[in-house]
C-alpha cells in the first residue's frame, strides 16, 4: 500500500456500487437533513448477543465474510429484504435490541447482496462532524495502487473528529449518504489535526462515487 502522510484507517466496503434499491434505516430514524452523516455503530457480535430468539432474522442473512468486531453484521438478498425489513420493525426485535440501534443498507451491492449495518444513532448530532465540516475531499493514487480518500475538516469538524476517534479507538466509525452506509473505517488511534483517509479496494469509479457522495 502506497505510504502517505495521514492515518491510514482500514475500510470495510470493498466496492461500492450504488444500487437503486431502496432500504431504509429503521423507525428510530435520523431527525437531522444532512445527505452526509458520521455515525457510531455497534458490532456484529454486539448485535446477536441480543438476538438468540430470532431464528428468522438470522435465516435472512447470509454471515460469509463477516467478522464479529465488525459493524456489518451481513449481507441480505434483495428478494428478502421487505421480509427483514418488516422483522426489525417488529415488537420482538425491537423490544431485544438498544434502543438507539439502526439497521442500515451499504450502497455496496455483489450480486443481488445488500450488505447491512448496526449504526448507532446519534443521541446528539452536535457531537458529530456534519457535511458543513467537511472542507476538502481528494483522491489519492491510481489505477496500479490502491487508491485513498483524503478528508479535511474544519477547525469545528476536526474538533468533534479528534473526539469521536478517541472515543472508538478499535472500532468502527460510520459515514452515511442519504441513509445508506457507503464506507465503515475502523479507527486505529486518535486522529488529531482535521485530515484523515481512508483506503480500501477501490476502483477509479467506486472512489469517485465516493468523493462525489461526500462533496454533494
Amino acid at each position: 500500500m502506497k505510504t502517505i502522510k495521514y492515518i491510514i484507517l482500514g475500510v470495510i466496503l470493498s466496492s461500492l456500487v450504488v444500487s437503486s434499491f431502496s432500504f431504509s434505516p429503521s423507525r428510530r430514524s435520523f431527525s437531522q437533513d444532512e445527505k452526509v452523516t458520521f455515525c457510531e455503530t455497534y458490532t456484529q457480535q454486539e448485535l446477536f448477543s441480543k438476538l438468540d430468539s430470532e431464528a428468522s432474522f438470522f435465516s435472512l442473512l447470509h454471515l460469509d465474510g463477516t467478522n464479529p468486531e465488525s459493524s456489518r453484521i451481513g449481507t441480505c438478498h434483495e428478494s428478502d429484504m421487505k421480509a427483514l425489513w418488516a422483522l426489525v420493525q417488529g415488537e420482538s426485535f425491537q423490544n431485544q435490541v438498544p434502543k438507539d440501534l439502526i439497521i442500515a443498507a451499504g450502497a455496496e451491492a455483489s450480486g443481488q447482496l445488500f450488505s447491512l449495518y448496526a449504526i448507532r444513532k446519534p443521541a446528539s448530532i452536535d457531537a458529530f462532524p456534519s457535511q458543513e465540516d467537511l472542507v476538502e475531499v481528494s483522491v489519492s493514487g491510481n489505477k496500479e495502487a490502491n487508491y485513498t480518500l483524503l478528508i479535511s475538516f474544519s477547525e469545528s469538524g476536526a474538533k468533534k473528529w479528534a473526539s469521536l476517534t478517541l472515543k472508538n479507538k478499535g472500532r468502527d466509525l460510520a459515514i452515511l449518504f442519504e441513509g445508506k452506509v457507503i464506507a465503515a473505517p475502523r479507527v486505529t488511534e486518535e486522529i488529531k489535526g482535521g485530515k484523515c483517509s481512508i483506503s480500501g479496494s477501490y476502483t477509479a469509479d467506486e472512489i469517485n462515487r465516493l468523493k462525489a457522495a461526500l462533496e454533494n
